[in-house]
């Protein structure tokens, strides 16, 4: 049995899939398998992912789009890996992540999830000073920082661990019979928090930056952003429910800004 399988569905993402396959393929750690899948792409994805000559990749296509939560339930049925290393097509992950995300499940055999911060950089075209002021400051170093340990009541302010920087104990996940949620287009990463917390299943951060997330405007577009506002009150309802809480009160949403994010320098 291999011991990581790298899961990376994607969708018309030409512009950043080599640089994403890249950057799993010059991992420190060695011993994983890349599975890809194309979901109906119609765009030069394929081409850029039959470039590759490794026998590390293996390739599966649905022939027509069928949205990400079936694709990424299609994923973990194909894996072979005792750990399943979660990456999204347009970010990037740092040399030593699979290293110290295995050494971490590894030593801690009680959790079925651990995750890390994350490193926003923006590619977006800048027009108006405040947009190129604000590209800078993102771009000089503007990381996105998780708990440690994440807990129903956390997550009820929010995703509390980046989907891309996940690696998850797969024999759990099919212990419980954790999948992707289709009725989640977006947010579908949120309510698979959800279900693994619901489980009684543990979820933790390693404290350091193990990905990049890039923002572009296919992931900030105004369709998108309402889509997932309603997928994350859908999740927030369910977890309430768990919870046993009638009426809550969010952090104001500066408060929950300033608590999630920190802008640091790595020189």
């Amino acid at each position: 049995m291999v011991k990581v399988s790298v899961l990376i569905p994607f969708y018309n993402s030409e512009a950043f899939l080599k640089p994403c396959i890249d950057s799993v393929l010059r991992q420190t750690f060695t011993d994983f398998e890349l599975i890809l899948l194309n979901d109906g792409s119609t765009d030069g994805s394929e081409r850029i992912v039959k470039e590759y000559d490794d026998p590390r990749i293996r390739y599966y296509s649905n022939g027509k789009n069928l949205g990400i939560p079936v694709s990424h339930n299609k994923l973990m049925d194909y894996a072979r890996g005792e750990y399943l290393a979660l990456v999204d097509s347009d970010n990037l992950c740092c040399p030593d992540r699979l290293e110290k995300q295995v050494k971490y499940l590894d030593e801690h055999p009680d959790v079925t999830i651990v995750g890390s911060w994350g490193k926003l950089f923006n590619h977006m075209p800048a027009k108006s000073l405040f947009a190129k002021v604000k590209k800078f400051v993102i771009n000089m170093g503007w990381v996105w920082c998780q708990p440690e340990v994440v807990t129903m009541e956390e997550t009820l302010r929010g995703n509390t661990c980046m989907h891309s920087s996940m690696m998850i104990r797969h024999r759990d996940f099919q212990a419980k019979n954790i999948r992707y949620d289709p009725g989640f287009a977006v947010a579908e990463d949120y309510d698979l928090l959800r279900q693994t917390l619901a489980g009684g299943l543990k979820i933790r951060n390693i404290g350091e930056v193990l990905f990049l997330y890039q923002l572009h405007s296919d992931n900030i577009s105004i369709t998108k952003k309402q889509m997932m506002r309603e997928a994350d009150a859908r999740v927030k309802q369910d977890i309430r429910k768990f919870l046993k809480i009638e009426k809550y009160r969010p952090y104001p949403y500066w408060l929950v800004i300033l608590r999630k994010l920190r802008l640091e320098m790595f020189l």
